[in-house]
């Protein structure tokens, strides 16, 4: 298998880093259903569907809007164009950390496993960015955090309590909108 030198330089393996974001993706959706198996809250099937298959896809599409977003802020905040084959493959690879999502299933640690591979992430895109762009500072830190929020945003408005429809450690979003709008019923 190539090392990931060699893929970020080769346009024909924009696929494979396609492919590594997904799966990293995967993972971290499969951590965050593990964690609510394990948890015991039930509807594993539905919540599987939708949460790891759904959110998945989901998450993967708000990816790629990051990229865009990236991609838009930086040509017009740094008046710089980056190849976009480029910022996929560098930012493909730069999902590896959302693999430790998996290990959500982790009693007691997995909501801050799911928050640390999120931040991982975050700073690994921040260096792809980086790579991909030949830009540092300020303008590569707005781009990303803006990216970030479109990704963070989207999936957190997907979720409710009725709903788990975003992947990892937004299911326990769902849990905790159910627990604040529980009302319970007033006995005499």
């Amino acid at each position: 298998m190539p090392n990931a030198v060699a893929l970020r330089g080769d346009a024909a393996s924009t696929e494979s880093a396609l492919v590594v974001a997904a799966l990293a993706m995967l993972a971290l959706g499969t951590g965050g259903w593990l964690w609510w198996w394990r948890s015991g809250f039930g509807d594993l099937q539905g919540v599987f569907i939708k949460s790891v298959l759904f959110g998945t896809v989901v998450s993967f599409a708000c990816w790629l809007g990051w990229l865009v977003v990236v991609y838009a802020l930086l040509q017009r905040l740094a008046t710089t164009v980056i190849p976009m084959d480029r910022l996929i493959r560098e930012a493909g690879l730069a999902t590896a950390p959302l693999a430790l999502g998996l290990l959500m299933a982790l009693p007691l640690l997995s909501f801050p496993i799911g928050l640390v591979a999120i931040a991982a992430w975050v700073v690994s895109m921040q260096q792809a960015i980086e790579r991909a762009s030949d830009l540092r500072g300020v303008p590569v830190f707005l781009a990303n955090l803006a990216g970030f929020a479109l990704w963070a945003g989207v999936l957190s408005l997907l979720t409710t309590a009725s709903q788990p429809l975003a992947p990892g450690p937004f299911l326990a979003e769902s849990v905790w909108e159910a627990i604040a709008h529980y009302k319970p019923a007033i006995t005499n």
